[in-house]
């Protein structure tokens, strides 16, 4: 059984003082840039003490999920802010002045020394981030391909899509149709953080996509169909409180699962851990490791 944690990790407090301090004029970017690899290689070793299965980078340089991609993709430009769901936090939406299309796709983490995972948006996220101003399939096609094709080069064991809309407004059909266009170089995942996937989970059943991530903070385990036929990353940990999980809780919420018989089960946070501070975000991440121990200890 895997385990890992897919999106933005939250920043030390230490990266976040230098990120004001350059705001300020009191920090140089490479002092920034110093301290983001410092908190990257320190989330490395957190991710390994845990031993989870697939090393992630943390998104440190990432401000959110869709800012990099349009940024660095013709067509496409990302400015006003918008309130993330119903958390804190924010993204900038993404304005469309032209054909999209990536013609130089971001570099690859630096997680050589594992197998490791990539978390992109997904298509349908990626559309709503721009008001529909732009079709899912186009933006999959023109920038998420691309994107995923330089990742299943480097090396990438998975690729998660953080779909955080369709479990709240519906339009699986349409995330579906735009899955289609992109490659399958490499194993995609899809995860539904912060909404009950009941309503959804029965149509996903046919993306072509090899995993479908389920936050069990919103979505009774009832809602999983005998039998699933994808891998289901269980958001067992929960990204939006500071609370500290029990091993033994997430071992035997897991056994249910399991008895459910879908193609396969990884544990997970069930969303980017960003909303949690460092700190707790560690202990989780540990916490997640020591289930995934007593798992394979009772299997």
């Amino acid at each position: 059984m895997r385990a890992f944690a897919a999106g933005i990790y939250p920043r030390s407090e230490a990266l976040v003082q230098a990120t004001r301090d350059l705001d300020r004029g009191r920090a140089s970017a490479q002092a920034v840039a110093e301290q983001v690899e410092r908190d990257f290689r320190e989330l490395v070793s957190v991710q390994e003490s845990a031993g989870l299965s697939l090393l992630g980078d943390g998104m440190l340089a990432w401000q959110d999920h869709f800012r990099p991609l349009a940024e660095s993709a013709d067509g496409l430009d990302a400015r006003p802010l918008t309130r993330f769901l119903d958390t804190n936090t924010f993204y900038r939406a993404v304005l469309v002045d032209g054909e999209p299309w990536l013609s130089k796709p971001l570099p690859a983490p630096d997680l050589l020394r594992g197998e490791w995972l990539g978390t992109l948006p997904s298509p349908l996220a990626f559309s709503r981030a721009a008001q529909g101003a732009v079709g899912a399939q186009a933006l999959a096609a023109r920038v998420l391909a691309p994107q995923v094709d330089a990742w299943g080069e480097a090396g990438a064991a998975l690729i998660v899509l953080s779909e955080p809309f369709v479990a709240r407004e519906g339009g699986a059909d349409e995330l579906i149709a735009a899955l289609r266009e992109l490659p399958t170089s490499v194993p995609l995942g899809v995860q539904l953080p912060f909404g009950d996937a009941a309503s959804v989970l029965p149509a996903l059943a046919e993306a072509p996509v090899s995993a479908i991530g389920v936050d069990f903070y919103s979505t009774s385990l009832d809602a999983v169909p005998q039998s699933y036929p994808k891998e289901i990353l269980a958001g067992v940990l929960d990204a939006r409180s500071s609370a500290l999980e029990s091993p033994d809780e997430i071992a035997r919420f897991t056994q249910e699962l399991l008895a459910r018989e879908p193609a396969g089960v990884a544990l997970t946070p069930n969303g980017d851990l960003q909303f949690v501070p460092e700190p707790i975000a560690r202990e989780k991440l540990a916490r997640l490791g020591r289930a995934r121990t007593a798992l394979a200890e009772a299997a």
